[in-house]
């Protein structure tokens, strides 16, 4: 499946393909910056959870897309999972108000 991410530390957004059949931990570099965003795939959902580099936990896989694959603009187009989707949109407005 096609997932759209947002990297913090370049502002760019990319698109990732992940088998979402496979739980378990994925290593995803931002093809702009090499930022590395990791995250952990359960019952076929991208979760919230995230495990850090020296984790000693199965990494699935190392996932880096080229640069093709960014942009500076959102778009709906992509396939998201709601759930992680209205958890940053949460975060965000919180980090906003402040």
């Amino acid at each position: 499946m096609l997932f759209e991410f947002y990297c913090t530390e370049c502002s760019k957004y990319f698109d990732v393909k992940l088998n979402v059949a496979l739980s378990g931990n994925y290593r995803i570099h931002c093809p702009e910056c090499g930022h590395v965003h990791f995250r952990k795939v359960s019952g076929g959902n991208i979760t919230d959870v995230r495990f850090p580099d020296n984790h000693e936990s199965i990494l699935i896989e190392d996932i880096r897309p080229m640069k093709a694959c960014s942009r500076e603009f959102r778009t709906e187009k992509v396939g998201r999972d709601p759930l992680l989707d209205d958890s940053w949109r949460s975060k965000l407005d919180v980090v906003e108000a402040q």
